[in-house]
């Protein structure tokens, strides 16, 4: 990835989409601070949310990262699939 960035507004669901390789779950990786670096990988810019360095201490505290081979029931429809793995991740009292 070079030269990327981007913004996302509060109250906003954002998907990333792409072809089989496209490198959304790399960028998924990088944002929510989970690449190891060593001598073959470098991260180079910075991720930031409400100006504060993104760690993965502070992800949790805002968002969860949903994997591909989570077991989601598959008559869910996509918000309640997303309702249901929030609830788990962020203890959430209710669904909204």
């Amino acid at each position: 990835m070079k030269g990327c960035s981007g913004v996302a507004l509060p109250g906003q669901s954002l998907f990333i989409m792409g072809a089989s390789g496209a490198g959304k779950t790399s960028l998924l990786n990088v944002l929510s601070d989970r690449v190891k670096t060593d001598r073959t990988k470098v991260l180079e810019g910075r991720v930031t949310v409400n100006n504060l360095a993104l760690t993965q201490g502070n992800f949790g505290t805002f968002g969860a990262y949903v994997m591909q081979d989570d077991v989601i029931f598959e008559y869910f429809t996509v918000r309640e699939a997303l309702t249901f793995a929030a609830r788990l991740r962020l203890r959430c009292s209710k669904a909204e």
